[in-house]
């Protein structure tokens, strides 16, 4: 026992000196572009296993990599992206001692090129935790406000001059949910039944609601609030499958027209997910995650992306999926990449958009990926 312990003693006296010569690590700032790039995306982290840390990483699709990451507090949603690239807001909520304590709600502006926390106006302490739509916190298009849906279960939504760095003001929704925006200061809600409130904001960012739509969404095949905007029209996907096109050029949204996902194939295939369809504008193409199953499984995973020329109402392609997605989106550049996440994986994983091929996996994210955000393009 003795020659045991002399001999433990010799080494740990051998290893001291190498001990000793370590240096401690010097940290620095890292730099990014001072814009997004076309193929960088955001993938956002509800962290519901760690739901007071919530996250965003910041992704190179083409390098396949990550080149930031942002955190932002409890049930995180979504970014409010700028248009220009150069900066983006992130709504939070606090509780002053973790998991209780009072709550403070922050809109955090971060500038992309050093992703490092800069102004932060406080918000009411109302605004919507659960699973995020890229309705719950939009930019409207030109950039110059934001809009964050409150729900308490009373609803409301902060408008945010992403300007100025500065909250504008709290304005009530008369019962009515979400935000789509259609301009600059236009923009509807959806109502429980079914009707559509339209809204506008004046040029310091009031809110002043407008006229109400009749009914347009039928009871027993209800719309989604998963909506896509193709910089001029929404369009809306019911269970079954029909696809309502919303417009806003007059006081009152309107069904332009409807069409439908299933072709002479399509039986039993529906749309689904978390965040269901993405479009490219200068294709026109629209990209829906669809899946086999019965009237309510509209929560449940695509299987397959189905490609559709949206204004003809015609599928253009099936692409099948190597393993179940629950979020689609699409880069807007004239090369567009194409992304997919599952909800209990950490990878993101990018195709051709007008190929569909299956280009890599970008692993090493957290397991509860949730909204996927490209970089930002302003409607033409």
């Amino acid at each position: 026992m003795k020659t045991l312990t002399a001999l433990a003693a010799l080494c740990l006296a051998a290893a001291a000196p190498a001990w000793a010569q370590l240096q401690p690590e010097e940290l620095k700032l890292e730099s990014l572009a001072e814009t997004m790039q076309p193929h960088w995306v955001w993938l956002n982290d509800i962290s519901f296993d760690r739901m007071l840390d919530g996250r965003a990483y910041l992704v190179d699709a083409d390098a396949g990599n990550m080149l930031g990451m942002i955190s932002s507090g409890y049930g995180h949603g979504i970014l409010m992206l700028a248009e220009d690239g150069k900066t983006l807001a992130v709504p939070s909520t606090f509780l002053a001692r973790g998991t209780r304590g009072e709550r403070t709600d922050v809109v955090t502006f971060y500038k992309t090129s050093d992703l490092t926390p800069g102004a932060e106006p406080v918000i009411p302490a109302k605004r919507y935790n659960g699973m995020p739509f890229l309705s719950v916190s939009p930019v409207m298009p030109g950039g110059r406000f934001g809009l964050v849906y409150n729900f308490t279960p009373e609803q409301s939504v902060t408008v945010i001059d992403m300007q100025a760095q500065k909250m504008v003001g709290e304005y009530p929704t008369s019962g009515c949910s979400l935000v789509y925006p259609t301009g600059p200061s236009k923009f509807f809600l959806i109502c429980g039944d079914g009707a559509l409130q339209a809204a506008t904001l004046d040029a310091e960012g009031k809110v002043t609601l407008g006229k109400t739509s009749k009914k347009l969404f039928a009871d027993d095949d209800p719309v989604t609030e998963k909506g896509v905007w193709t910089g001029s029209q929404w369009l809306f996907f019911t269970y079954s499958g029909k696809v309502y096109v919303i417009d806003h050029g007059k006081d009152v949204p309107a069904i332009a027209k409807t069409w439908s996902l299933a072709g002479a194939d399509g039986k039993d295939w529906r749309p689904g997910a978390l965040q269901t369809a993405a479009y490219h504008r200068g294709t026109g193409r629209l990209y829906v995650l669809m899946h086999k199953g019965g009237l309510d499984t509209h929560k449940e995973p695509g299987t397959e992306i189905w490609v559709y020329d949206a204004a003809k109402g015609t599928r253009i392609e099936r692409i099948p999926l190597e393993t179940p997605a629950m979020s689609v989106a699409v880069s807007q550049d004239d090369k567009p990449l194409l992304y997919t996440t599952m909800f209990g994986e950490t990878d993101l994983k990018v195709r051709d958009a007008m190929t569909g091929k299956l280009l890599r996996k970008i692993d090493g994210f957290g397991p509860t990926m949730t909204i996927i955000q490209p970089a930002p393009v302003p409607a033409k």
